[in-house]
Parts: structure tokens; sequence; C-alpha cells
């Protein structure tokens, strides 16, 4: 049964109507459209070339858990699939609507409930967008230090449905070293709470079960994320290195240096020189390590010298690894200011302005890998993707003491749209054939949507994929949630 249907003779959408506080439930024609895709390279390329996409039977716009739950008892009452969205920056397909479905819109949602100040901890509301977030938490001084490219355009519960990465995890965490707690809408409309402690052994840790899960289990509709001191500005240091290899040696060692750098990414020369050419770049590839400073101007540890101590900490660990010439800071500090440009180029190219005209897609492929499986799977992935593009780049983005992401950015170029859907879907798969043999994951912060979700099978073999169905078996045993996204 879905939305259209009839209920002893009473339109299902009517119920949903007379449940919920007038105008929360939109059918125009401009809405359904607005909210049928996300920001997935392949549904922006078909949107822009007028194919006839899915849209929803409707639009639902919660504002509080209650009236989610509402919609959730409604659905599985109705047997009606629900599409979760937060705002659509996703680009793995993870929000896409399908006819019948409803799509559960949380862009209401979007208030700081609470800061505490004693715990440095900030209560928000799911839908709550995170340059909104960061606003407000720097009239008190603080922020969560989550700084993914999409701050302005993602929001708080889209960051836990996707398992986001901020640029600034080296030193702040990625969405599940941050979240203390959040409620959820189960899809037969309970409500899950999970209280905000700073860790706990009471059983499996439900709310790790929810990050990553894209929609498919529950509705994530409040949080509770930990805050840091807001610094008052930020240190850079920069290297130059000759290849890939050295760079990779040396940030491996700088990550491992406890030297307090909350940025370190590293950008092979083809990367570099897109990134800082305009810095008169003269070749090879750059590493940038930013370290924040106090808040509110500099702290007793500035005062003392410790941040310049902790930076030539780093500089000396990069330089036990092998060729590294130092850069000028303004590496560093360019890329800040330029940190998030890179989202809007991709509209401006993906989007109604075809900035490069028909034919070409451009995309991001982030995966990891230990550090002993980096030099292949960037060479593996890398090759895979150069074959079908005109153009690939890739830098390490978010790095551990035992590996590290690559993030590839890359250009696919046809004799016109169809022809680049095709190259672009064989990039892909061959992409993830590289990734798997190299022993890689092949997402590592935009989750699986339904771009990847085919490749998840190879990654976590048969009885992985048979464990993630028999929670959502367990969990939505109507199927409901978020159909086509992240299973097989």
């Amino acid at each position: 049964m879905g939305p259209a249907a009839t209920i002893r003779g009473v339109d299902a959408l009517d119920i949903l109507r007379n449940r919920l506080p007038p105008g929360a439930v939109a059918t125009d024609a401009d809405t359904l459209g607005g909210r049928a895709i996300d920001s997935w390279a392949l549904a922006l390329l078909r949107r822009v070339r007028g194919d006839q996409l899915p849209v929803p039977a409707a639009v639902v716009f919660p504002a509080s858990t209650g009236e989610v739950a509402t919609v959730l008892t409604w659905a599985s009452q109705t047997r009606t699939p629900v599409v979760p969205r937060g705002a659509g920056s996703g680009v793995c397909g993870g929000a896409q609507a399908a006819p019948g479905a409803v799509v559960v819109d949380l862009s209401r949602m979007d208030r700081v409930t609470g800061v505490d100040l004693v715990s440095q901890a900030v209560h928000v509301q799911a839908g709550t967008r995170g340059d909104r977030l960061e606003e407000v938490l720097a009239g008190h001084g603080l922020t969560v230090g989550h700084y993914p490219q999409s701050i302005a355009m993602s929001t708080v519960g889209g960051w836990i449905a996707a398992s986001s990465a901020g640029q600034a995890s080296a030193g702040y965490g990625a969405i599940e070293d941050v979240l203390l707690g959040l409620t959820a809408v189960l899809p037969d409309g309970g409500v899950l709470r999970c209280r905000p402690v700073p860790r706990s052994a009471a059983g499996p840790d439900l709310r790790r079960l929810l990050v990553g899960s894209e929609g498919t289990l529950a509705v994530v509709t409040e949080a509770t994320l930990a805050c840091r001191p807001r610094p008052a500005g930020w240190q850079w240091l920069a290297f130059s290195f000759p290849d890939f290899a050295a760079l990779a040696d040396g940030l491996r060692e700088a990550v491992r240096e406890p030297a307090g750098a909350a940025v370190i990414r590293g950008y092979d020369e083809a990367d570099a020189a897109l990134s800082f050419g305009s810095l008169g770049h003269a070749g090879g590839c750059v590493a940038i390590l930013g370290f924040p400073s106090g808040p509110g101007g500099p702290d007793a540890a500035d005062a003392l010298g410790v941040l310049p101590d902790r930076q030539r900490l780093a500089a000396r660990a990069i330089a036990r690894a092998g060729p590294a010439r130092p850069l000028d800071p303004a590496y560093g500090e360019h890329w800040w200011r330029h940190r998030n440009d890179a989202a809007a180029a991709y509209f401006q190219i993906m989007g109604p302005a075809r900035a490069f005209g028909p034919g070409v897609i451009v995309d991001t492929a982030e995966v990891a890998g230990l550090w002993s499986a980096v030099p292949d799977l960037y060479a593996g992935v890398r090759a895979a993707l150069a074959a079908h593009s005109r153009a690939v780049v890739c830098h390490l983005s978010h790095l551990y003491p035992s590996g590290s992401s690559l993030y590839f950015t890359f250009m696919i170029s046809g004799a016109d749209d169809g022809d680049a859907e095709e190259r672009y879907l064989m990039a892909w798969e061959q992409a993830a054939r590289a990734c798997e043999a190299a022993g890689g994951t092949i997402t590592h912060h935009h989750g699986a949507g339904r771009l990847k979700s085919g490749f998840l099978a190879a990654e976590l073999g048969g009885t992985g994929v048979g464990v993630l169905r028999g929670l959502k078996a367990a969990v939505d045993p109507a199927g409901i949630m978020n159909p086509h996204v992240l299973l097989p």
C-alpha cells in the first residue's frame, strides 16, 4: 500500500494531514520536484538533461520528534516508503525519492535547544545546518570542530546518517567521536533515546548503530555533541615533497607525533597544482598542517611558546621520514580561506549553468586504507579513474596513526551526456575493484547511498551483508525506510 491508497475509503494522505499541523504536508509540483534528488552527480546530470525523475507522493515538514513519530506511525500503518532528508547535500544518492514515497524533510527542525557550558556540550535538532550551529556556539566561545566542506549546506542529522568527517578531524575527530547522545524515531513510530554520556558499557552502542545507517533504520531527530574552546585563529606549516610516496611517509610520521595539529592534508602533484597554482607553486606534492591557537587571543600555552614547539615537533617528524622542503605558511592560509570553494564549483559544473558544457561529470571518490595499503590504493584507484577520465587529482584528507583516506576528484568527458554517464559508471565499477584489491574501504565519509550500495558485498562479504539485512529486518520489517539505499 502507498500514500495514494485509501484506508476504509479515506485517502491516506488526508489521514496524515489531519494528524499534523496545517502546512506540514506538501504535494505541490515545485516542492516535490525540489526534494526528488540530493546532490549526487548522476542525479544532477539527469535533472539538467531533462530526464523524467521519480518524484515523491508528498513532502512532510515535521517540527518536532513527536511529529516525526506521527509520520512514521502513519507510514508503518500504510506501508508507505519514507525517505529522510536533511539539506540534500549528499553526493551518493542517499536521499533519492521514489514514486509513492514520502520525503521527511527536517529543515524545520533547526533549533539549537541548549548549550551546556559546564559539560561543553550542545543539544541540537537534527535539521540544523553546520554553519548555523557554529554561529550559535561562537557566541559561547565554543566549536564542535566538525567542518565538512559542505558545512553551510549539510545538517547534524545528515552528518550522523552518512558517518561524516570534517576537515579538522585530526584534532577534533569525526562525527562518532563528538556524538554524545541522540534521539531517533523508529519505523513503527517508537522513539529511541540514547542519553548523552561520555561513554557507556550498557550493551552495544546504539548511537554507533545509527551512525552511517543513512536513514535505513530510523530518523535521527535530535543530538548532543561535544564541544571544545573555539580557536582564535590558526598557525600553519607547509612542505613540498618530490612524489606521493614521500608525501605519505612524511604525513604518516606527522600524524603519529602528538604535536596538536588539527588539520593535516597532503596533495599529490596534480592536486597541488590545482589548489595552490595561484600562489606560484613550482611543482611537487604539498602538505599542510594547521594548529589552532588559543580562544580569545594567545593563551598561556601560546605565550610560553608551546605552540611553536609543537610545530617544531611536527616538522622534525616529517623530516625524519625523508625529503621535505618547507614552504611558506601562506599555503595553509590560502587553503583555509578557500577550503569550501569546491562545493560552489561543483554545482556550477553539475547544475543548470553547466559551466563546462554538456557531456561532463565531476565527482569525488573518498576511499581509505591502512598505511601499508595506501601506495597500492592510490595507484590502483587513480589508474581506474584515469582510464575513463580527462583529469584525476588526489589528496590525503583525513589521517590517522594507522592509515588515511584518499580523496580523488575526477572529471569525465564524453561525447554527450549519455556517453559521459556510461563512462562514469565504468569508472566507479573499476575504482571499486581496485579499492577492494588494495584492501581499502570504498567510502570514508560520504556514505554509500545508491551509488556504492552494490559495492558493499565485496567489501563486507556475504556474512557482513547478512548481518546488515538481519538488522534491517529486525528494526524495519516492513522495509519502509529509505529503500534501495545502503544495502546491496
